[in-house]
């Protein structure tokens, strides 16, 4: 009787312990983030980026799963600032093809198919229904601030909202609340883009780290089309004073869905003298068609 009062005791013991780890996996601690303005923030943000006359990520993994079609390239990217973003793609030892942007056209050589594609980058942003630029996709393998509104001001996040979310700084063009209001009114929502003269109305979210201040997400909401791209930086390193993402996680839903893991090493800032691009006179030149 006593050694089964005994194993009864144990029994409950096991049981009331197992319940507790249970319950303490569940538990999500909030960090206390001190409020800050959302002037001040994406000043420190910025003093944070990393500073270069020219970026050289010379070992670049990336996998892209296209609708469940996976393809696997490395290469290297490198920026002249402000002006060139070069980057070059092959598979094994087989290069596969390159390309060249400056700031208002790009060229494109394929190695495969031996052909060069050259056209401005105002067709690209025509073609997928984003304001896309040289300035954004250079923020983005830098791991730059950007916003997306390209006017003329001195403080392009004049009118953005910064609340906190999910532990980190999040800043919004939009109001979350008027976000929804916009996405259930059609009405409304053509009255705000005739008011801020856009075609299309995308909201842009980032999300800043409140330890190191950088950039650690974006994201980007297409309320026309309901298409979302979503941008991580992961596995930040020390370059010098500063920080860099060692991976990059961009993905799209919506009516296509498009996954990206990019892998970033061996980078390095100011090194780099040479960018020049050469094409073989003998590779056919055709127009680039994007669906």
């Amino acid at each position: 009787m006593k050694i089964k009062a005994i194993l009864c005791c144990c029994l409950w013991m096991l049981i009331i312990l197992v319940s507790g780890c249970k319950h303490t996996e569940k538990i999500v601690i909030e960090k206390k983030i001190r409020p800050v303005g959302i002037k001040r923030l994406v000043r420190t943000v910025t003093g944070n980026e990393l500073k270069y006359n020219t970026l050289s990520v010379k070992k670049v993994s990336l996998t892209l799963d296209n609708n469940g079609k996976v393809n696997s390239v490395r290469g290297f990217y490198r920026i002249k600032r402000d002006s060139i973003i070069q980057v070059s793609a092959q598979t094994l030892i087989i290069p596969v093809g390159k390309l060249e942007l400056s700031t208002d056209s790009f060229r494109v050589v394929n190695h495969l198919g031996k052909q060069v594609m050259k056209g401005t980058i105002q067709k690209i942003a025509d073609t997928i229904g984003y304001d896309i630029d040289f300035q954004i996709v250079q923020s983005i393998l830098s791991n730059h601030m950007q916003s997306m509104r390209q006017d003329l001001k001195e403080n392009k996040f004049k009118e953005y909202v910064l609340v906190v979310e999910n532990n980190m700084y999040k800043i919004s063009s939009i109001r979350e609340r008027k976000f929804r209001k916009f996405a259930a009114n059609e009405e409304k929502l053509e009255r705000f883009k005739q008011r801020k003269d856009e075609q299309h109305l995308v909201k842009q979210d980032i999300f800043v780290d409140p330890d190191i201040f950088v950039v650690r997400k974006e994201i980007y909401h297409d309320i026309d089309t309901d298409r979302v791209i979503t941008i991580e930086f992961s596995e930040f390193k020390a370059i010098g004073t500063k920080w860099f993402p060692g991976k990059i996680h961009l993905s799209v839903s919506g009516k296509e869905k498009l996954d990206v893991q990019v892998e970033l090493s061996k980078v390095s800032i100011d090194d780099e003298n040479d960018f020049g691009f050469s094409i073989p006179s003998k590779y056919k030149q055709e127009e680039l068609k994007l669906k």
